[in-house]
């Protein structure tokens, strides 16, 4: 009996210690420390946060922060490593689990045709990456018509493969829209929380 009520108020006190983070904005430095504070974007500029009871204002990057998140959206970002050659970036993460998935946008600024005088619109594209940890994240979708979806396949199938069972099943799908692969992702989270724990 004991031990079931300290289980539960571990994880008690985890719910609450997430429920207080999720109703304010909040960054984690790269020491670990979570502050809670304000989320501001000036116009023009990048993200500035402001901690609760203080008047400063410090912006929000890769030098002093590896997380952050936006209670107004509930958006949560971290900075990773997309390619060896790059530094650091923050990346919207979308599921948090034992595989993780993150998006990347690029926004193209719209253009002025100098023949027509027509100015012609923006465009944006996505990039999906997905991992085991924000170190070893893999390239397995994008909305762009360049790269090799064969590359991005083979990277997907490496991640569910362990669960044979559910990689033969998403091949069956055909289907390789995003939905699809982050529908596999959270099925293989699942996986992992409860039918592993079950074999043990």
């Amino acid at each position: 009996m004991k031990k079931i009520f300290t289980s539960a108020f571990i994880i008690f006190s985890l719910f609450s210690v997430n429920l207080l983070k999720a109703q304010k904005d909040y960054v984690v430095t790269l020491a670990g420390d979570t502050l809670l504070g304000k989320i501001k974007k000036p116009f023009l500029d990048g993200f500035k946060f402001q901690e609760t009871g203080k008047k400063e204002t410090l912006p929000i990057n890769v030098e002093a922060h590896k997380e952050y998140f936006k209670a107004k959206d509930s958006t949560h970002y971290v900075a990773v490593k997309v390619s060896a050659s790059k530094k650091p970036e923050f990346l919207e993460r979308l599921i948090f689990g034992k595989i993780q998935l993150f998006v990347k946008i690029n926004n193209h600024p719209g253009s002025m045709n100098g023949a027509t005088g027509v100015m012609m619109p923006g465009s944006n594209t996505s990039f999906w990456y997905a991992g085991f940890d924000v170190d070893s994240l893999r390239e397995i979708k994008t909305s762009g018509l360049f790269g090799s979806r064969a590359e991005r396949e083979k990277n997907f199938h490496s991640l569910i493969e362990s669960y044979p069972e559910l990689l033969e099943d998403f091949k069956k799908e055909k289907d390789f829209s995003f939905e699809m692969l982050r529908s596999y992702i959270r099925k293989y989270n699942y996986y992992f929380e409860h039918i592993k724990k079950e074999t043990k």
